[in-house]
This record gives structure tokens, sequence and C-alpha cells, in this order.
């Protein structure tokens, strides 16, 4: 039997903190105070999938894609639709020294190959990454052909949502 609170206390299964909340969270509440509805992809996906007028706003929570791994399904935080577009949105933080930084060449190699949109929102937080992530990450996202915007602080994140809606 699995005991449930060694499970919450893992570290590495707790999400990326922002003044006690996790972004994830934040950004959700953000978004539903601009008016945009949140759902999870399992109840979304049971529920009309692609039925959305032109002009409806959903904020779409753990949204499934097939990873760079043969046969792997896996979630991101969000997919955004708005205004007949749709945003793929991952959250990745760091506040001390870890290995959350070796997860980012995945990420960008799903980003690349796997992420159908083509609009897509990185939010890459914190302050403990490795010296020379900002400069790996903006090398890397040239050579992408999709429109991929990174953002280093939660802030900028919400400011850029709320020129876009």
């Amino acid at each position: 039997m699995l005991n449930k609170n060694k499970m919450i206390n893992n570290p590495s299964l707790r999400k990326a903190k922002y003044n006690g909340m996790s972004y994830e969270k934040k950004f959700e509440l953000f978004c539903n105070s601009k008016g945009i509805g949140s759902i999870y992809y399992t109840k979304y996906s049971k529920s009309g999938k692609g039925q959305l007028f032109p002009d409806d706003r959903l904020l779409v929570k753990d949204f499934p894609y097939r990873s760079i791994y043969k046969d792997s399904i896996c979630k991101t935080e969000f997919v955004l639709f708005l205004k007949n577009k749709r945003i793929r949105i991952e959250f990745k933080s760091q506040n001390k020294a870890g290995s959350t930084d070796e997860k980012i060449p995945y990420l960008l190699e799903n980003v690349k190959h796997q992420f159908p949109e083509n609009d897509i929102i990185l939010a890459i937080l914190g302050t403990g990454w490795k010296k020379g992530i900002k400069n790996y990450i903006d090398n890397k996202i040239e050579t992408i052909s999709k429109n991929v915007k990174v953002f280093y602080r939660y802030e900028d994140v919400e400011n850029y949502i709320g020129t876009i809606i």
C-alpha cells in the first residue's frame, strides 16, 4: 500500500511554486480572471471536443501529445484555445541546482517535432538553472519553424497573454 503522505512530500513530484502556489494554478486563476474557462482534457475530450466557436476562449489542462519516444503519450500543462488558435503552454521551474534543466533538450525536441500547435509558450522560471541555459534555449529556438515565445519571468507570461486575449 502506498503512503500518500510520502508521495506528496517527494520533491520530484511537486509542482513549481510561486509564493506557495504552483505557477500552473496561478496561471489558471489568471486566465479565469480574464473570462477564460478551464477544464481538464479528460472532461474536454468527452464533452464535444472540437465544438468551440471562433470567439470561444478555453484553457484545457493536462493536454496530451505523442512524445519523441515511440508509443509514449505525455502531457503539457495547458493548451489555450483563443480566437481560432491553439497555444500550447509549458511551465518549467527550478529554484536550486537540480535535474530540471536536463529536461530542456527533451522539451525542445518535442516542441520542434511533436507539438502539433504552431504557437507555443515556454515559461522557464526560477533561479536555479545552469549557467548558459538561456543561451542554449535561444539558440535551439532559432532552429524551430514555429512561433515559440520563451519567458523567464512569470509576470511576463501574464503580460503577454493579456495582450493577445
